[in-house]
């Protein structure tokens, strides 16, 4: 059975400064091991005047370093950290951190556990396959310390003269060739340049970190991952002090104390006290409000929260159709986008007054300022009875009139069209990770060339006899598990057709073909004359899902003036700018999807291919 070696190192009696409550944190820790572990324990406790450097040092590379393969070594440290100014280039704070010891504000003393030395002598451990994790209360943890403020006191130490500048030669970051080392993981009370606090919580002086790891652990688990641990700490602790962050360095979707990865969502919903919120913001990419989130962890029939305020890293989101039940708020659940808003597109406007007068805005759009960064513009110029619509991705719309009430609804209708072929071109996941791992090629067949531009465009040309390019579309899942995967031929006639590949699994591994191996014939679009430089282009997007999507919203007929607008398809996929990624079973309108009909994670790749007559 695996083992778990721990080393508890708490310090109150400093010589100068002392703390209260660091013995006490260590004591609730290993206590709630011993009963919650699940695993073989081996612990060490250090506690003040025995704490010195080289029992520290010892009881990291002794002990801890006596696991294996399968093992599990937590260093858990309370005490005072510190930080000084360094030179050194791989500080990208300009500032080392340091735990310090029983011993280290002794002028005599050795004294400090510099962070370079702490990392090389935890990812030594790691070296021997053991799954290794710092949990650190004091000062500066993010690079490794508690100051006064309201009842808290801080845990660390101003920089001693006698202490040394400079860190020892041991070097954290792997070199050359050869497998990336095993890292230690490391949760830290608060960030590199941030001091960490101590207070007295039911009665006793606890590390607020500490007290609130454990607090975390009890409700979910010691095998809850690091991301729902953090997510939760974090919460609680700023719930105490909004001065302190606590940090994770480290795999989100790792088990506490074991160590292997969990499938689950880097995206995570927890209760604050400002109420509902996802870890997704503008930094993800996440650009508007009315996003939809899944719970992921759910039963039978999914529970939806939609996002309120899109913050730089956050969003506020609130339950839509469903009451949390009691322990809600007290987990983190993994979700995953099922939904993507986009902003409404910026309309400009110009030309004769008698005519713009007549020019509509489609729902949801909004007149063009400064500010639309990011926000597709179109561009309406109007005169002498008709409309010139530009701005959009594909190839030119022809002109409309613009004389009647009936004349301004299809310029509308227009302008909807070629902003619903904008979000899907554009669909992307906030989450990256299933989009790197999936990609489709273009290869070349005897029909026809092929080449490529310097931004990847793929450039199919016409033989010199005038015959169509051909080529082979393969969709590569190299994702570890099997994905169901849909190819979309979004065209610059602004349609959107799923016929290329029309979904269906790829197993690991392997790679599916367009077409069912057979040629895909490219061509310009019947209405465009085969004259030399004339060219089209094709976006080739997969969709790749853990579960099969209803192809509904992904169908979109070319603009055409001609056709009526309910004959193009899209239906009310994407209204008022939303579109939605249902299961098969149908979309949330239609009662909801049927059971395991959810998307879970999904990604998208996409190549653009340019065919060109020469």
């Amino acid at each position: 059975m695996a083992t778990l070696y721990a080393l508890f190192v708490g310090i109150d009696d400093y010589p100068e400064r002392p703390l209260e409550g660091c013995v006490n944190d260590v004591q609730a820790a290993r206590s709630w091991l011993e009963r919650r572990s699940g695993l073989t324990n081996a612990f060490r406790t250090l506690h003040n005047a025995q704490a010195t450097h080289a029992a520290v040092r010892a009881g990291i590379g002794d002990h801890l370093g006596r696991g294996g393969p399968g093992d599990t070594a937590l260093l858990w440290f309370s005490g005072h950290g510190s930080s000084q100014e360094t030179d050194d280039p791989r500080e990208a704070t300009g500032r080392s951190q340091a735990l310090v010891c029983h011993d280290s504000l002794d002028r005599g003393g050795q004294a400090l556990l510099q962070d370079s030395e702490l990392g090389a002598l935890l990812d030594a451990v790691a070296a021997r396959g053991t799954h290794v994790v710092a949990v650190l209360d004091c000062c500066h943890s993010g690079g490794a310390t508690r100051d006064g403020a309201s009842g808290t006191t801080a845990r660390g130490v101003p920089w001693r003269p006698w202490w040394p500048t400079d860190r020892p030669g041991g070097v954290r970051d792997g070199g050359g060739e050869g497998p990336e080392p095993l890292r230690h993981v490391l949760l830290a009370a608060c960030r590199p340049q941030e001091l960490a606090y101590e207070r007295v919580i039911d009665g006793k002086v606890r590390g607020q970190f500490s007290h609130a790891m454990l607090d975390v652990l009890g409700r979910q688990g010691p095998a809850t991952t690091y991301g729902a641990l953090h997510a939760l700490v974090e919460e609680r602790v700023h719930g105490l002090n909004d001065r302190q962050h606590p940090q994770l360095r480290g795999p989100e979707d790792a088990r506490f104390l074991y160590g292997d990865s969990v499938r689950t969502s880097p995206h995570l919903l927890r209760h604050t006290v400002s109420g509902w919120e996802v870890d997704c913001g503008h930094a993800h990419g996440l650009t508007s409000p009315g996003t939809e989130f899944t719970l992921l962890d759910d039963g039978e029939v999914p529970r939806v929260v939609v996002v309120r305020d899109v913050r730089p890293e956050s969003s506020s989101v609130e339950p839509v159709g469903w009451q949390p039940v009691p322990g809600d708020r007290d987990r983190v659940h993994a979700v995953t986008p099922s939904a993507l808003a986009f902003p409404p597109p910026a309309i400009t406007v110009s030309g004769d007054p008698a005519t713009t007068a007549l020019v509509p805005r489609p729902p949801g759009s909004e007149p063009a300022s400064p500010s639309d960064t990011g926000r597709l513009r179109l561009h309406v110029t109007a005169a002498d009875g008709w409309a010139r619509i530009s701005g959009g991705g594909g190839h030119p719309v022809p002109d409309l009139p613009l004389r009647t009430p009936a004349d301004a609804e299809r310029v509308a209708d227009c302008l909807a069209h070629i902003a619903r072929w904008h979000h899907i071109r554009d669909l992307a996941n906030p989450d990256p990770w299933l989009s790197s791992l999936v990609r489709v090629t273009v290869e070349e067949t005897p029909v026809g060339t092929l080449t490529h531009t310097a931004d990847g465009e793929v450039v199919c040309t016409y033989t010199p006899d005038g015959r169509q390019p051909q080529v082979r579309v393969r969709i590569h899942n190299g994702s570890g598990r099997d994905l169901w995967c849909v190819l979309l031929d979004l065209t610059d006639s602004y349609a959107v057709s799923p016929h290329l590949y029309e979904g269906e699994f790829i197993a690991d591994g392997r790679a599916g073909a367009a077409r069912r191996g057979e040629p895909v014939w490219l061509s310009l679009p019947a209405g465009r004359a085969v004259t030399r430089g004339a060219y089209t282009r094709d976006w080739l997007k997969v969709i790749a899902t853990e579960n099969e999507l209803n192809l509904a919203p992904f169908r979109l007929g070319a603009w055409s003036p001609e056709t009526v607008p309910s004959a193009r398809g899209g239906g009310d996929a994407d209204r008022g700018g939303v579109l939605r990624l249902t299961g098969a079973g149908g979309g949330r309108d239609a009662g909801g999807p049927a059971q395991g009909s959810r998307p879970g994670r999904w990604g998208t790749a996409h190549v653009v291919v340019r065919t060109q007559v020469p």
